[in-house]
C-alpha cells in the first residue's frame, strides 16, 4: 500500500466505485466528480471541479431540477432519494440518486453528495 493522505485514499476509493459520484457546493459548483461521473458527463473530472454546471453547458432542464433537490437537502439537512431522467443529449438515461448532506464540525451543511446508479436498462 502506498503512502497517501486520507483525502487521496478516499478519492481513489470513490474513483473505483461503478456508480456516478458527485459533490456539489451550496453555490452549485462541483466539488468532486469521480471517474465514472466524468465519463458520463463527457469531461475529465479535474476539468469539472470548481465550475458551476452552467459554465460547463450542462442542460438546464435537467440540472435546475437536480439543483432544486440539492438545495432541499442542504436546507433540510435530510437525505433524499431522487430519480433523474437526463436530457436527450445525454441519451435520456434514468438515474436513481441518493442525495446526502455533508456537514461541517458545527453541524451546518457545506455540500451535498450525490451518488447515482444508471437504471436505464430497467426502464428502457
Amino acid at each position: 500500500m502506498r503512502d497517501c493522505s486520507p483525502i487521496d485514499m478516499l478519492s481513489d476509493i470513490l474513483n473505483d466505485v461503478p456508480d456516478l459520484v458527485f459533490a456539489y457546493g451550496l453555490d452549485e459548483r462541483y466539488l468532486f466528480v469521480n471517474r465514472r461521473a466524468g465519463e458520463f458527463l463527457g469531461d475529465d473530472p479535474l476539468d469539472v471541479i470548481g465550475f458551476h454546471w452552467r459554465d460547463l453547458g450542462y442542460p438546464a432542464e435537467v440540472m435546475e431540477r437536480l439543483m432544486d433537490r440539492v438545495a432541499e437537502v442542504a436546507s433540510s439537512g435530510t437525505p433524499i432519494y431522487y430519480r433523474l431522467v437526463t436530457s436527450a443529449e445525454r441519451g435520456g438515461r434514468t438515474l436513481d440518486m441518493s442525495l446526502t448532506p455533508l456537514r461541517r464540525d458545527d453541524g451546518g451543511v457545506f455540500a451535498v453528495l450525490a451518488i447515482a446508479h444508471d437504471v436505464s436498462e430497467f426502464f428502457g
